[in-house]
């Protein structure tokens, strides 16, 4: 049985059905409520529940004949660059917490879902692997700070505590099915209904959700166990972004691109109408700057030992836009 928690979410739907194409059993933790929950496959075993919350978590990982798996991908994203306590209590208390039931209940292993904002940023383009230990206080916004927290402790528990566990980096994730509306999907909505002017300077790496899914299955259900893992695409500027959703829907081109200056002096009102929208804004302090850093990520380990390759970010955006054209009909 693989537990995994987030499940509802954006990468973790992901994992649940690359898990099920293999015919695995797959349980998840899914908060009350939660809307996202009703498009899980009919075969999972959902059991709703907090994994701040002892109870919930002790329903969730009920034992079966043989030792679970783990799966964390639960997480709260935050633009901000300062403490959010809701943030630090779901990603960095909730791993501690997930932790102690793996150690207590005796799961065969752990797989958590950590991020590649937790790796300590090298300068200019230098090449990025997987880190031997991170560093909480080396990185940049509250997000970062509680995923390298979270990675500190199960790196932690696996030397001291003989947790068998793995650890995988994400890239930026994209691709169809982002009900969430991350920030490139809500990139495209706001393309195309004409509240993109101009475009900023800078960009990112971007993986395909669906290819990272799958390489977290190929890892969950293989023999690597103590092996991490950097699951990256490849960079693409935030102008080129734009101009493939021209490319793709025929609408109005982004021809002005903003300077990193410029855009810093009208993030207050970008902030603003962001938050008349009630929408989380795709454009504020932190990625400015995370556009702007190195992302020069190294994913070759991956591709020799998972196979994972992250197919070309053109195709990934189209299916993106195909599907939230879908959606918008």
């Amino acid at each position: 049985m693989f537990l995994v928690t987030g499940a509802a979410g954006f990468l973790g739907r992901q994992v649940v059905s690359s898990l099920l194409a293999k015919g695995e059993k797959v349980r998840a933790l899914v908060l009350p409520g939660d809307p996202l929950a009703s498009g899980l496959p009919e075969d999972v075993e959902i059991v709703y529940g907090d994994l701040l919350d002892d109870a919930d978590l002790t329903r969730f990982f009920e034992s079966g004949p043989e030792p679970h798996i783990l799966i964390h991908c639960a997480s709260i994203i935050t633009m901000s660059m300062t403490p959010v306590d809701l943030v630090y209590q779901v990603n960095v208390a909730g791993t501690e917490k997930l932790i102690d039931f793996c150690l207590k209940t005796g799961v065969k292993a752990m797989l958590h879902v950590a991020s590649v904002h937790a790796i300590t940023e090298k300068p200019g383009k230098a090449l990025m692997a997987e880190p031997e230990a991170v560093d909480p206080d080396a990185v940049v916004g509250y997000y970062a700070k509680t995923k390298a927290m979270a990675v500190s402790k199960v790196m932690k528990a696996r030397e001291e505590q003989g947790l068998n566990a793995s650890i995988v980096y994400p890239a930026g994730l994209c691709g169809p099915g982002d009900h969430g509306r991350g920030n490139l999907s809500q990139m495209f909505l706001d393309y195309m209904d004409g509240k993109i002017p101009m475009g900023v300077a800078g960009g990112y790496n971007f993986a395909d959700v669906r290819d990272v899914a799958k390489a977290i299955a190929t890892l969950a259900t293989g023999n690597l166990w103590g092996e991490d893992f950097l699951l990256s695409g490849s960079y693409i500027t935030i102008m080129d972004i734009l101009d493939n959703f021209h490319r793709i829907t025929g609408a109005k081109k982004v021809r002005f691109q903003a300077p990193l200056w410029l855009a810093r002096l009208f993030l207050p009102v970008m902030t603003l109408t962001y938050k008349i929208r009630k929408i989380k804004p795709i454009f504020s302090e932190y990625s400015l700057y995370t556009i702007n850093a190195n992302s020069n990520f190294d994913a070759e380990k991956a591709r020799t030992m998972l196979g994972f390759e992250s197919r070309p970010i053109e195709e990934t955006l189209e299916d993106t836009a195909r599907f939230w054209m879908e959606q918008n009909k």
